[in-house]
């Protein structure tokens, strides 16, 4: 809180800029303000200042919530040490303010899943290369990528950022996978080559992405990426014996050395053998199930 602001009056003005929000962070704000009895009040001409943050009119007086950067856009006063320090963290800062006046600064720490450190080592087992574009600062997002064990990661990345990182691993004949949950990711999830959504992220992304995760959960990604794979090779090893049994078949039957009986029986094995390979894909189990299995 800063001075002359209270817990109340700061919550109060985050809750209504934060109602009707999908996003995680958005929702925890507004979660914390209602078990502290906190109502949200009504906001006129709302704004999502893309990447920054949001605005909007509450009793008329202009109110904002957002990154740090915003507020020195419009000339607020933050104490820089107090903000620092809770980045280094590893926690995500926004300021509330009203009345063209700062009344305080909101911490989030967006907490990884258990599961995700486990899911980006899958994913490098994979070899997929795990990248990181984060509208968080630099501080933030070095503290998250340390956790998470992520290598190479991007921080202050706008939508425009992250849309024009994809299109350049893309003009490097690399291709692109994404992952995101929020309106910020909708137009890179848009670009990318393959695209997961968090189930419970924004409506823009879901919209965007191809995949929509159920769970939220980033092993949704690995399996997604081992399921394909597996049956891309199920597919490979039933063309296999599908030009097997016919390059073997027709140059006896040409020669005549190939009884039709026998040759029917052939063709009736073949499709045996590729439908028995495909069923074998329901053998396959998430990754998550084979750990709790191996567990038990």
């Amino acid at each position: 809180m800063l001075p002359g602001a209270s817990e109340s009056q700061l919550l109060a003005v985050a809750a209504a800029l934060e109602q009707g929000s999908r996003h995680p962070l958005a929702q925890a704000v507004a979660a914390y303000a209602h078990e502290h009895g906190v109502a949200a009040q009504r906001v006129e001409s709302f704004q999502s200042l893309s990447g920054k943050g949001v605005y909007g009119l509450i009793d008329g007086a202009p109110a904002m919530l957002g990154s740090p950067a915003l507020a020195l856009e419009h000339g607020l006063a933050l104490p820089e040490a107090k903000i620092t320090a809770l980045q280094q963290a590893g926690k995500t800062v926004v300021f509330v303010a009203h009345r063209h006046l700062a009344l305080g600064l909101i911490a989030i720490a967006d907490r990884l899943r258990p599961t995700t450190p486990a899911a980006i080592r899958a994913l490098q087992q994979l070899n997929i290369t795990p990248l990181m574009l984060t509208g968080d600062n630099a501080l933030t997002a070095a503290a998250i990528a340390r956790e998470a064990g992520i290598a190479q990661w991007e921080a202050d990345q706008l939508p425009e950022k992250k849309l024009n990182k994809i299109k350049y691993l893309q003009s490097t004949l690399k291709i692109t996978g994404m992952a995101g949950d929020g309106v910020n990711d909708a137009p890179a999830l848009a670009a990318a080559d393959v695209s997961f959504a968090i189930g419970t992220g924004a409506d823009v992304a879901v919209q965007a992405a191809g995949i929509t995760l159920m769970r939220n959960d980033l092993m949704g990604v690995v399996d997604a990426i081992r399921l394909s794979r597996a049956t891309l090779a199920k597919i490979r090893q039933n063309l296999f014996f599908a030009f097997f049994y016919n390059a073997l078949g027709i140059p006896l039957a040409a020669a005549g050395l190939l009884n039709p009986m026998i040759a029917g029986a052939a063709m009736a094995l073949s499709s045996v053998s590729v439908v028995s390979n495909a069923l074998l894909l329901k053998r396959w189990r998430p990754l998550h199930t084979l750990h709790n299995t191996k567990g038990n």
